[in-house]
């Protein structure tokens, strides 16, 4: 099973792109995750020599594994029944499926039932901001279980249909993204599904994608679209807890927790903060500690 918070910084990469076999063999030693993207980074007229690049990417991974977590992204329901048909396709981790609505999900999961690769839908319309929508999509995606490996959220699909951009002084959650987020987030982290937070295109802003991470995670969000590999180091040390946060999870997960306990000056209470403890624990997990860790962890004290 794969988890989101495995997939890190998930680097989206034109199917031309020259250097897509030397990254999926591992090339950027800090890229856990990969989208072959055959929808909006195509053009119509390339559509044909993009599939066969794809069919041959395919076959040569048959002799050469790729050495981190890939994705296709089809450009509509029927490039995906090709992409399935295509040799070496159970090397995929799964499938992106683009700009999903409620009227077009069902086509979609209907040319997916005789296979078992993961998906990942993305929301880019404004059923964004419809939570009966949302909520309607949630409960078909519901049975697949872990098979919806995260939903993404299409930021700047969102953004076109209100004719506006997304700041190159702010994060997206200072904008109108930011009520999109928030929507799905309430919808669908509640049904114990992962969301991956939206691209962030400036990518010369590198302390500003610091800060929109550090937003992401206060909204749930323990995985992130990159468009730029410079941008993946930097997402990946902002997702990296820090010591007294590891310290004050394993605080609250451990057996002989008390109900209410005091630590590092907050209150915990492991009914109400398993959940997130066991998240930023994934988190150590997958990408380590920020910093050095300290010689003597804090330990919990009772709350009077």
């Amino acid at each position: 099973m794969t988890k989101a918070v495995e997939l890190g910084a998930t680097l989206y990469i034109p199917v031309q792109h020259p250097r897509l076999a030397e990254v999926l063999a591992g090339a950027n030693a800090d890229l856990r995750s990969v989208v072959i993207c055959l929808e909006d980074s195509l053009h119509e007229a390339d559509v044909g020599a993009a599939q066969a690049v794809f069919s041959d990417t395919l076959q040569s991974l048959a002799d050469a594994p790729p050495q981190l977590i890939a994705y296709a992204r089809p450009r509509n329901p029927a490039m995906l029944t090709w992409m399935q048909a295509q040799p070496g396709v159970e090397r995929l981790a799964g499938f992106v499926l683009p700009k999903i609505t409620k009227g077009n999900l069902p086509d979609w999961l209907a040319r997916l039932e005789t296979f078992t690769h993961g998906i990942m839908p993305t929301i880019e319309s404004a059923e964004a901001f419809d939570r009966m929508a949302l909520s309607h999509m949630a409960a078909v995606l519901q049975p697949l279980g872990d098979r919806v490996h995260a939903v993404r959220i299409g930021g700047n699909d969102i953004l076109n249909l209100l004719g506006v951009r997304r700041s190159r002084e702010r994060t997206a959650y200072d904008g109108p993204l930011g009520l999109a987020i928030t929507t799905m987030a309430s919808v669908f982290l509640p049904e114990g599904m992962a969301l991956s937070a939206p691209v962030f295109e400036h990518y010369a802003q590198s302390d500003l994608l610091r800060e929109e991470v550090a937003r992401d995670i206060d909204h749930g969000l323990l995985t992130k679209t990159a468009i730029h590999p410079m941008q993946v180091g930097i997402i990946h040390e902002a997702l990296r807890p820090s010591p007294s946060e590891a310290d004050e999870a394993r605080a609250i997960l451990a057996r002989e927790a008390c109900a209410v306990f005091g630590h590092g000056g907050s209150m915990c209470e492991p009914t109400t903060h398993a959940r997130w403890a066991a998240g930023v624990l994934d988190r150590v997990a997958v990408h380590g500690l920020r910093g050095a860790i300290p010689g003597v962890s804090e330990q919990p004290t009772r709350v009077a």
